[in-house]
């Protein structure tokens, strides 16, 4: 790519919020995620950096999580992964209707609104999480196969009996999985690579998106100086 801030900055910061998420004990009891080296092709866990300089555009998330499969019938073997290509355009128009290209394939059907064998609702997770970008979206593809609120639209859509059922539930989740939802308020990322050396990179503070506009100038300080009687 062309554009130097795309390449040196947002996908860098895309995956440094990833590892970060990765590190949550919670979350990667259902999930983990891996990326495409941009220079050797190979698949990488996201708790190695590129030892490159390009940022990774394409990562590999396998999620685990117990699915019901008919009415009240739960199984606790299933298990999905979704490819996660992103581009310049999503990044850079992150309000965009478009979001990151996805493909999906799991090991069977789960009894679900929103997710088949071998698709799910990538634009529905994307509207609920466009505003942060990659690692909330990757969050809104697992609470769609668990089936949380926050991310279910209300309505028939791939699967009526599977709404209607997730309805009688009264909406609740498969499992009450505590998503890392207030990453970008937590402190330090830590990211430990396959020698023995772990880099750590300590964060006041991660805002939504980077801030490249100009600071304005500290105003010239006034001095007054007394007359001379």
């Amino acid at each position: 790519m062309s554009n130097s801030f795309y390449e040196d900055t947002m996908l860098k910061e895309e995956f440094l919020l990833v590892a970060r998420m990765q590190q949550d004990a919670e979350f990667s009891k259902y999930v983990s995620v891996s990326y495409e080296d941009r220079i050797t092709g190979e698949v990488q866990s996201v708790a190695v950096r590129p030892p490159g300089p390009r940022y990774p555009e394409k990562y590999i998330v396998e999620y685990r999580m117990p699915v019901y499969v008919t009415p009240g019938q739960l199984r606790r073997d299933w298990h999905g992964t979704a490819t996660i290509l992103l581009s310049e355009p999503v990044l850079t128009n992150k309000h965009s209707r478009h979001g990151p290209h996805v493909t999906f394939h799991s090991n069977f059907a789960p009894f679900n609104n929103h997710v088949t064998r071998d698709s799910i609702c990538s634009g529905n997770a994307w509207t609920v999480a466009r505003d942060n970008g990659l690692w909330h979206f990757i969050i809104s593809l697992g609470a769609l196969i668990n089936q949380d609120e926050f991310v279910n639209a209300d309505g028939w859509h791939m699967n009526a009996d599977a709404y209607d059922f997730w309805v009688t539930r009264d909406r609740k989740p498969v499992t009450d999985i505590k998503w890392p939802l207030d990453l970008l308020t937590r402190e330090t990322i830590v990211l430990t690579p396959t020698n023995t050396q772990a880099a750590t990179i300590n964060i006041t503070r991660v805002p939504d998106r980077l801030d490249i506009r100009p600071k304005p100038a500290a105003p010239a300080p006034i001095v007054i100086n007394p007359k001379k009687v």
